[in-house]
């Protein structure tokens, strides 16, 4: 029989580790899209070519990269150490990114800099959602679940506006290295408060016989690994056919240096990813469980997260890149918090009201209804983005946010469902990773889509090239002009048609949902009344009979 290593009670006194994890998830919720309004300023700051997008674009990436291979590792940890131990460690990882990004220098440093701080931000929800599990009976989970979810996107409500307000208001050169700074003491009191909060509960904080011995660190190694080279590749492979000479390059932008590569980053990054599956079957403690891909309801959970998270980082991506193109540069981090706000606070509302809609409507009819609320805000977004016009984006905005919110708590509380109590951490995980996975993937395609796009749509102009003859005031007067004319609607026409690959993608997310037939949970250990069993797995307990 498999044994347990705690039984925790689910009375009032667990309502104190929740409310000290729902801290951490904020304040890693913030650091996710303050990026989105302070990375023009850092862009400029920091003396970074603005047409090379697709280099800089990894402030972005390199964070969402990290947040995804730690978060089945730490998914992992927490069900091997405890939810305290993995806390304090995502914490700790999280403070000394933030210092190195508020210190870095140049593009590259800040890209390492994020990368660290996404490494630690990407265990704090997914440890959360498991002590949903771990502190609450089936029947109140799937409320709690979207409290956790508004949570972490009233972290992306304050997240723009935070990052704008920074800038707007900080001393100094280059405010923006305030964003950073003051994480330091929010990660010093929300680690106490985890720590005191954690005391009263052994289950959190005691670890287990075997420890980290059950950790499966080769299968991380070439997750991380596969997934950073296919992005790589991605993300440069708007380069495909360009040269030197090119409009597109004319408007002041250079080659990728990984261009040339494109092929053997992809191919060999798809060979890392299949042999981490061949690794995983034969893993003694892999940290993607057989045992849970045998379920049909977690399958369709985690494939309709990764669509919705491609579908997701559209908006948080473009609208910035929106009123870049449209208004003064002193104003982009104020506009581009506004305009995120509706869509941010539709997501943060819904998600809580997305658990109590689910409870009439059922998990499938409510992420169908949010999905297709998607599509609608999308094709909203597409209509009404003209060049003098950028304030009718709100709307779709607002629409898309809502659909966004419905989405959160029935596909977790799905996939969470489907999983053992043994697993729920890693399970909590996937619901997470394939969003993150999703918005990763998602950024480095349609970055590379639209380089591509935007050169066919300009090979038929001419390079603006300073005439003989003709003063440096005159060129500049003239390239100012020439952007405006051909650049700014041009680079508009491929924002509003990722918007429309956007909604495509929403609908494809309905097949996965539309799959489902039944609950189709996977076997759980039984636990008495009133408690829930913290077992080690069938599979690592089978191996030690």
């Amino acid at each position: 029989m498999p044994r347990s290593r705690s039984i925790l009670p689910t009375n009032g006194d667990g309502r104190w580790p929740l409310v000290a994890a729902l801290a951490a998830v904020f304040v890693g919720a913030v650091d996710l899209t303050v990026i989105a309004t302070i990375l023009p300023r850092m862009v400029f700051d920091l003396q970074i070519n603005t047409a090379d997008v697709d280099r800089y674009i990894w402030v972005v990436n390199a964070y969402l990269l990290a947040y995804i291979v730690s978060i089945p590792l730490m998914g992992r940890v927490s069900d091997l150490l405890g939810r305290t131990v993995a806390f304090e460690i995502a914490l700790a990882a999280f403070l000394v990114g933030s210092l190195w990004s508020a210190v870095a220098g140049n593009l590259h440093e800040l890209i390492a800099a994020r990368a660290v701080q996404g490494a630690g931000g990407g265990a704090l929800l997914p440890v959360t959602m498991a002590l949903v599990g771990d502190l609450l009976p089936p029947g109140k989970r799937l409320t709690a679940l979207g409290a956790v979810g508004a949570v972490d996107t009233l972290g992306w409500v304050l997240g723009p506006l935070w990052g704008a307000a920074v800038v707007g208001l900080a001393p100094g050169d280059e405010p923006w290295r305030w964003v950073f700074w003051i994480n330091l003491p929010l990660c010093i009191v929300v680690a106490i408060a985890i720590a005191i909060a954690g005391r009263g509960q052994s289950g959190l904080s005691a670890p287990p016989r075997g420890g980290l011995r059950q950790l499966d660190l080769p299968g991380t190694l070439l997750l991380g690994g596969g997934l950073l080279l296919v992005n790589l590749g991605l993300s440069a492979g708007g380069e495909v056919g360009l040269t030197q000479g090119s409009a597109m390059r004319a408007l002041g932008g250079t080659k990728n240096p990984l261009a040339d590569n494109l092929l053997p980053l992809i191919v060999g990054g798809l060979a890392l990813l299949a042999l981490f599956l061949f690794w995983e079957r034969r893993a003694s403690s892999p940290i993607l469980s057989p045992r849970l891909f045998g379920s049909r309801p977690f399958l369709a959970g985690i494939v309709t997260n990764f669509l919705v998270g491609a579908a997701l980082i559209v908006a948080v991506v473009d609208v910035p890149v929106v009123v870049a193109l449209l208004v003064d540069q002193d104003r982009i981090s104020t506009v581009s918090a506004y305009l995120l706000a509706p869509f941010t606070l539709a997501m943060a509302a819904l998600s809580f009201a997305g658990g109590v809609v689910a409870k009439r409507l059922g998990q499938r009819g409510t992420a169908s209804i949010g999905l297709l609320l998607v599509v609608v805000g999308y094709a909203a977004l597409w209509i009404g983005l003209r060049e003098d016009h950028y304030l009718r984006m709100i709307p779709g905005l607002l629409i898309a946010g809502t659909g966004f919110g419905l989405v959160v708590a029935p596909i977790g509380a799905q996939v969470i469902d489907a999983a053992a109590p043994a697993d729920r951490g890693t399970a909590a995980a996937f619901t997470i990773l394939f969003r993150l996975l999703g918005m990763t993937i998602g950024i480095s395609a349609l970055t590379a889509i639209g380089v591509r796009r935007l050169q066919t749509l300009t090979d038929r102009l001419q390079p603006v090239v300073q005439q003989a003859g003709e003063t440096t005031a005159e060129f500049f007067v003239r390239q100012s002009q020439y952007i405006e004319d051909y650049a700014v609607p041009l680079s508009l026409k491929v924002v509003r048609e990722t918007f429309l690959i956007a909604g495509a993608l929403a609908l494809l997310a309905l097949i996965p949902i539309a799959l489902v037939r039944g609950r189709g949970q996977v076997a759980a250990p039984v636990a008495e009344p009133g408690q829930l069993v913290f077992g080690e797995g069938e599979r690592t307990a089978s191996s030690r009979r």
